[in-house]
């Protein structure tokens, strides 16, 4: 993937987990509206992989409130799941399940950052 691609991936997975994470516990509507409502607007607004990267960091944003406590570790969390992303594409390419345990590793790597600094 060329640079440009690959940051523009960061910035949407970064987005996109934001976004869901904030519809999710500061708006109440819940995990599975919120996945869904920026699933439906990324696959609306943007082409088939960023679509993708948007949807799979969507699932990072369903997390619960003791996994991800804030607005900013959602961020961190959306900023790893598209490294992520960039880091497994290949590997993964064809295997079902790949947003959900790219999204789960994400979640698990961002606790372990967390823990490692003291946060």
């Amino acid at each position: 993937m060329e640079p440009k691609r690959a940051l523009l991936t960061i910035l949407v997975a970064t987005i996109a987990a934001a976004c869901t994470w904030y519809i999710n516990h500061d708006l109440g509507y819940g995990a599975i509206i919120a996945s869904s409502l920026v699933g439906v607007a990324a696959g609306i607004i943007l082409p088939g992989d960023l679509a993708g990267a948007a949807y799979t960091a969507s699932f990072v944003g369903m997390s619960a409130n003791f996994v991800l406590p804030s607005l900013a570790v959602s961020i961190l969390a959306g900023i790893v799941v598209g490294i992520v992303i960039i880091a497994t594409g290949p590997v993964y390419a064809g295997v079902g399940g790949k947003g959900g345990t790219t999204a789960a590793t994400s979640v698990l790597i961002t606790q372990g950052i967390l823990k490692v600094f003291g946060l």
